[in-house]
């Protein structure tokens, strides 16, 4: 009876124990982990507890929530959540902007992440979509067969139906701020207004005021008063305010920062450096209320000037990382010919919480502003590979969170060494889902049988001999 009590405590869980078991699993885990990186308000939440879920999540969704492993096919899943002060916060897809460690390894194959994130609950949120355009004279080219300047190619995305329902949903409240930066002055509104509110004033805006100015082009400049300046300006505060919009900067480029004749691409560095200490100031400042702090987005019409791109962590800019071999060369008329500068783009993005793309034609422009303008998640969930083997012991999982925000949560697993549970039912892409309660009776009981089993054997032998030998001595003494 002594082996069979310790078999149901290890398949259900001590009761008195802080560890949690999962159902069907012959798992359990410890509250989770979250950190924070000095931003206190700011959590991410993960899920391990099933009454939790149930009060969080879709009651059909409750088993996603819950945390699982699968060791038939190495599949671990958790699901998480961000909270501003203990309450929800729902987020864009951060797919591209999420780590996954498995015993302080990142899960990676072959350059590859072994992962997927799926998100749940999508929701609109109150947003103030700020476009910063590029409007110096090189927006004018013609650089392809179809004879659309560059402009006339934005114009048609900024037009495109899809993207105007992005930036205008019916689910809740948004505006437009529509700027356009060329020269060394500040960024100005399209036909003197600051916030747009409804469709019909956005498309007569971008359609008959939007064109084709002079000048160079301060890229950097005009990042950094859209994420300074601008949001001090009356009625741009007031929508972040009083209506609870959060900024989104979209800031589109064809080419370099050039600020004059004889810049060449090293002079960038510094410049770049200097805006992205202040860009990561107004992101991470502790005296800045999350919910209001900006998001860069920045797009680039036309091909990339480097290929391959890697960029190094933090915001300390050096010629060659943004320059490669070109650092002396001069970029009007020269570097420029490449293409447009994904690299500061992309660095921009990075620092600025959001993401990069570059798109040469109207419908690549369009998928890009509708991703800038995407749904947020109330929650996600994270699925990942590693080799079974690695899932015999005690395991941590660790997300991070690297775009949006920088934060990350951790949760510990306490596998069973000796029994498995049945392996998980595939979906067609090949992820596991936790096997029904009747597979999983199908095991536990015929282990629960032998576990009974052997328990009575030491029992039943002892009384059988007890039996045999008794009478026996009996009948010898008679």
């Amino acid at each position: 009876m002594t082996r069979l009590l310790l078999a149901l405590l290890l398949l259900a869980g001590c009761a008195e124990s802080p560890l949690v078991a999962l159902p069907a699993t012959t798992t359990r885990v410890a509250a989770p982990v979250s950190a924070n990186e000095g931003q206190q308000e700011l959590v991410m939440h993960i899920f391990a507890d099933r009454d939790e879920c149930m009060g969080a999540v879709d009651a059909k969704d409750v088993d996603l929530c819950m945390p699982y492993v699968d060791r038939s096919t190495g599949q671990v899943r958790v699901a998480f959540q961000m909270r501003v002060d203990g309450e929800k916060w729902a987020i864009p897809l951060p797919e591209d902007g999420i780590d996954i460690f498995h015993k302080k390894h990142e899960v990676k194959a072959g350059g590859m992440k072994e992962f997927q994130v799926v998100p749940h609950d999508p929701q609109r949120s109150p947003q103030l979509f700020v476009l910063l355009i590029d409007g110096s004279g090189s927006m004018a080219i013609v650089d392809d067969a179809t004879g659309k300047s560059r402009m006339e190619k934005l114009k048609a995305a900024l037009l495109d139906p899809d993207v105007v329902e992005s930036f205008f949903p019916s689910e809740t409240s948004t505006a437009v701020v529509p700027l356009v930066f060329a020269g060394a002055g500040p960024p100005t509104p399209l036909g003197g207004k600051w916030v747009v509110q409804n469709k019909k004033e956005y498309r007569q805006l971008v359609r008959d005021v939007l064109q084709v100015g002079a000048g160079y082009t301060y890229l950097y400049n005009a990042v950094d008063y859209g994420t300074s300046t601008l949001l001090e300006q009356a009625e741009i505060k007031a929508a972040i305010e009083n209506k609870k919009m959060q900024p989104t900067l979209i800031v589109l480029t064809d080419g370099f920062n050039n600020e004059r004749p004889d810049d060449t691409c090293g002079a960038n560095a510094p410049r770049l450096e200097a805006l992205l200490k202040r860009l990561d100031g107004v992101r991470r400042g502790e005296t800045v209320n999350i919910t209001s702090r900006p998001v860069v987005y920045t797009v680039g019409l036309g091909v990339k000037a480097w290929r391959n791109l890697l960029l190094p962590e933090g915001t300390d800019v050096r010629p060659k990382d943004l320059c490669r071999a070109t650092a002396d060369q001069l970029i009007n008329g020269g570097v420029e010919n490449r293409g447009v500068d994904n690299a500061a783009l992309g660095w921009i993005a990075r620092t600025g919480g959001g993401l990069s793309y570059t798109k040469r034609d109207p419908a690549g422009l369009a998928e890009a502003f509708k991703a800038a303008a995407a749904l947020r998640y109330a929650w996600f969930e994270v699925r990942y590979k590693v080799d079974p083997y690695y899932l015999r012991r005690t395991f941590e999982t660790k997300v991070r969170l690297t775009s949006l925000f920088r934060t990350e949560a951790a949760i510990q697993f306490y596998p069973s060494g000796w029994l498995d549970a049945p392996p998980g039912a595939l979906d067609p892409d090949g992820w596991a889902r936790p096997p029904s309660f009747l597979s999983s009776l199908g095991l536990v009981m015929p282990a629960l049988a032998l576990f009974a089993t052997l328990g009575y054997l030491p029992s039943a032998w002892f009384n059988m001999k007890r039996t045999l030998f008794g009478r026996m001595v009996r009948r010898k003494r008679k």
